[in-house]
C-alpha cells in the first residue's frame, strides 16, 4: 500500500460520503483539511470515514486513532497528513480462519 493508494481511496471515501448524504463534494488536495471544506464532515461522520477507509483499504485502523484530527483540542488534520496517520498506524487485517469440515 503506498500513500497514493491510500490518498486515492480516502478521497473516494469522502466524495461518497457526501455524495450519499447530497452535499456538495469540492475537490480536496493534500492541503485542504476536510472537517473545513466539505458541509457538514464533522466528528460525527468521521467514523464513518475511517470504517470506510478501511474496509477500501482492506486494513484494521485502531479506533483510538482520530485520523481527521480534533481529539483533544488538537487541530484537524489535511489530507495528506490523514493519509501519513494511516501509512503510520493501520495494519493489514489478520487473515479469517476457516475450520475445516
Amino acid at each position: 500500500m503506498t500513500q497514493e493508494d491510500v490518498k486515492a481511496a480516502l478521497l473516494a471515501v469522502l466524495n461518497d460520503i457526501q455524495t450519499v448524504c447530497a452535499l456538495p463534494s469540492p475537490h480536496l488536495d493534500g492541503s485542504d483539511v476536510p472537517s473545513q471544506v466539505l458541509p457538514k464532515f464533522d466528528s460525527i461522520v468521521w467514523p464513518v470515514a475511517t470504517s470506510r477507509l478501511a474496509n477500501a483499504l482492506d486494513v484494521d485502523i485502531p479506533s483510538d486513532v482520530h485520523i481527521f484530527g480534533g481529539k483533544n483540542k488538537n487541530p484537524p488534520l489535511t489530507v495528506d497528513q490523514t493519509v501519513d496517520l494511516v501509512m503510520k498506524k493501520s495494519k493489514p487485517k489478520a487473515a479469517v480462519a476457516v475450520a475445516a469440515e
